[in-house]
């Protein structure tokens, strides 16, 4: 078979891998979801397998190889791709392989544990050991380097610079150490050696000025910068400053004119941006030296050095530019850990000389990614966003939030990871909001407010740690001042925002509710009290708890009305059994209330609760829940009412009478065939020793009922 197909086969492999990881993250593993794509994932390894044993992906120079082969360049770009990419470097390997004899348990197993988080797989005992604990035999971590086919030799981007150029560096700025390469190497992780060594670099470039080009010394310069950056890189961050730094004031130090000139480099990302940033802000110190030894507070636009300001803003904006244009067409440029930690720096220059344009487009390139179909794109696009954020002055950090916070809230309705950059966004999208009520924009709350309601009560599926930290926001949201001001727009529409404002307390939850709940007793205005009785349906099941605490017999029976009315809205069979005593109650509206809330919400117990009423209440209530009962086709109380039927009372009155017509009607609705002997009998026969002869109108009514039954009975039979 073809190295192509096998690719490809891998490739749409990924793609359920992907899959599978982020299902694993939002859904309990019994679910069908999670099922059928592990079904999905074993029918792709079984095909693989089939071809190839094994199939092993591996990482080699942040690029995969498919059994040791490497993609071309844009399957490499895929989000599939991307995705493992960034699970190997997140756990630390060089390849993952796979063996025949893998069993869909097994995958499942290691789709659950790539879906944890690598410190926390690292905690206990390192992939490797977890794999084994999980019975996963025919999966294999490993530490192997798989070379690609016609790879370069390692380069830093835009400098290629070469491991053997760093040793020719190094031989030459030190030639004693020609012949001991170990005690070299064990020199080159001394930050003071490595700064030293590049002071005696550039004294010698310096030796050569006059000799060569300005240009090429400046670009040998640049080599020599780079080189240092390489060679350090797995120092700590506080070395790598120091050793920026050192370079930095060196070179300012030998040609101060040199030092622009270097900005013009696509250097941005060395020493993880802090030696533009170093090399930035020297030149305006410089600059501002000048201006002010010769009393000139204004910018002419040079310095001392002859530095350009004007050069260096354009400067600035060539890189974001580039910046823009990466973060637009490639989502690799998120993964460039140099690059986004520069990012922050360079947006502060940006600011610092009021380049709005450039900074807007940017930030708009990371939240355009904040919507990738990949995760962990996703997440770095946010830390990168916050990065920024979190950068910029009081004022202008809140302007920009606002500004973007739209998409943002789309962002969160979207998101289905935990991050700290989402906890980050979700404090600035409360502030927005309390922004919102303290000027009064009720309606711009709301639909901010609605999105973290959603999640809350789970209308907008999300997982635990979401839904928490939604809850959360609303929590610091309904504060004893925002509730206060809320209800008094709410009782003195001052704002002409009475609606929203009880549509706000409504969102507030628990703390909300109970006021509302008290203010539905006190309030005398009827029109008040509906629009309260609204905003607490509209809050839905989880007010029913609350609701439920108010059913007392020492409350007003217009109270006990309204909160009957509101469980029929939003109750359930276990409200309506709490409302069946207040079938018997003594005011006659709180027993329609009660029987209207039952009949809509008491489900298969309806017939059962509402035919012990017959028995307790007045002849006109009767008759009510003789029509409900029908209504609600309660099959279970047919024999109840049949022999309400069958025992008759010596002396039959008028209201009897009407009862057992309506009683004979509600059967009808009914339609069960267990009524039909004593139908019957009703319309059929004149006496029985058994039953009394009734009167005309019961065998009227008895007779519809039987045609009814009948007729629903043939309608419903098969081949009619």
């Amino acid at each position: 078979m073809a190295d192509t197909d096998i690719r490809q086969k891998a490739l749409d492999a990924l793609v359920i891998f992907n899959t599978a990881i982020k299902n694993v993250r939002l859904y309990p593993p019994a679910s069908a979801t999670i099922i059928n794509t592990t079904e999905r994932l074993n029918q792709a390894f079984q095909e693989m397998l089939a071809l190839e044993n094994p199939v092993i992906f591996a990482e080699s120079e942040k690029s995969i190889l498919i059994c040791g082969n490497p993609l071309n360049q844009k399957d490499q770009e895929k989000i599939q791709v991307a995705a493992l990419l960034n699970i190997l470097l997140g756990f630390g390997l060089k390849s993952i392989s796979f063996e025949k004899g893998l069993e869909k348990a097994e995958l499942a197993a290691f789709t659950e544990i790539l879906s944890r988080k690598p410190d926390l797989i690292e905690s206990e005992g390192g992939l490797a050991q977890i794999l084994a604990e999980n019975n996963v035999t025919h999966i294999h971590s490993d530490q192997k380097i798989y070379t690609a086919v016609n790879t370069e030799p390692k380069t830093i981007p835009g400098l290629m610079i070469s491991d053997e150029q760093i040793a020719n560096f190094f031989m030459s700025t030190h030639p004693e150490l020609s012949a001991d390469p170990k005690k070299l190497k064990e020199l080159a992780q001394d930050p003071e050696w490595l700064s030293h060594s590049f002071h005696t670099g550039l004294i010698q470039l310096m030796g050569q000025k006059g000799a060569l080009p300005d240009i090429q010394i400046t670009e040998r310069l640049g080599n020599m910068i780079g080189l240092m950056d390489k060679v350090s890189g797995s120092l700590e961050r506080k070395d790598r400053e120091s050793i920026s730094k050192r370079i930095g004031e060196d070179i300012v130090t030998a040609d101060p004119g040199m030092a622009p000139e270097l900005t013009t480099q696509k250097m941005e990302h060395l020493f993880d941006g802090m030696f533009t940033q170093y090399l930035i802000g020297k030149l305006e110190d410089i600059k501002y030296a000048g201006a002010k030894k010769t009393g000139d507070g204004t910018a002419s636009g040079k310095s001392e050095t002859g530095t350009d300001n004007n050069g260096l803003k354009a400067r600035l904006i060539q890189i974001a530019e580039k910046l823009c244009l990466s973060l637009k067409e490639n989502e690799k440029a998120l993964f460039d850990e140099p690059l986004m930690s520069a990012l922050p720096k360079i947006i502060g220059q940006l600011i610092v000389r009021k380049e709005q344009k450039t900074t807007i487009k940017i930030i708009n390139n990371l939240i355009d990614k904040l919507f990738s179909e990949n995760a962990e794109v996703r997440a770095r696009a946010a830390k990168a966003l916050t990065g920024i954020i979190e950068s910029l002055p009081a004022g202008r950090k809140t302007e920009i939030i606002e500004s973007i916070s739209g998409r943002l809230i789309e962002w969160i309705k979207i998101e289905t990871s935990v991050t700290p950059a989402y906890k980050t966004v979700c404090k600035y999208l409360q502030n927005t909001v309390q922004g919102f009520i303290n000027q009064m924009l009720f309606s711009e709350t709301i639909s901010f407010l609605d999105v973290f309601n959603n999640i809350n009560s789970g209308t907008l599926e999300k997982n635990d740690a979401i839904r928490e930290i939604s809850a959360q926001l609303i929590r610091n949201l309904a504060t004893e001042e925002n509730i206060t001001l809320l209800f008094k727009e709410f009782h003195t529409n001052e704002h002409d925002n009475k609606d929203e404002a009880g549509k706000i307390l409504s969102r507030f939850g628990d703390i909300t509710l109970k006021s509302m709940l008290d203010n539905l007793m006190k309030s005398s205005d009827g029109n008040e009290r509906v629009l309260i009785m609204q905003l607490i349906i509209g809050t839905g099941q989880r007010a029913i708890p609350l609701v439920m605490e108010r059913i007392r017999e020492n409350v007003p029976w217009y109270y006990l009305r309204n909160i009957a009315y509101i469980l029929g809205q939003i109750g359930n069979e276990e409200t309506a059994g709490a409302l069946q005593p207040f079938l018997l109650h003594e005011n006659e509206r709180m027993r329609q209330e009660a029987l209207k809330s039952i009949s809509r919400t008491g489900g298969n117990r309806r017939g059962k609760l509402l035919i012990t009423a017959l028995n307790s209440t007045d002849e006109k209530f009767k008759l009510n829940v003789i029509e409900a009962l029908g209504n609600a086709k309660a099959t279970d109380i047919v024999p109840d009412l049949t022999n309400l039927l069958k025992t008759r009372p010596f002396v039959t009155t008028a209201a009897r009478i009407l009862m057992e017509e309506n009683i004979c009607a509600a059967l009808g609705d009914i339609g069960s065939p267990e009524a039909i002997p004593v139908l019957s009998e009703i319309a059929e026969t004149k006496s029985f020793f058994s039953i009394s002869t009734y009167p005309e109108k019961v065998k009227a009514a008895a007779a519809r009922a039987l045609e009814s039954i009948r007729k629903n009975r043939a309608g419903s039979s098969p081949g009619t």
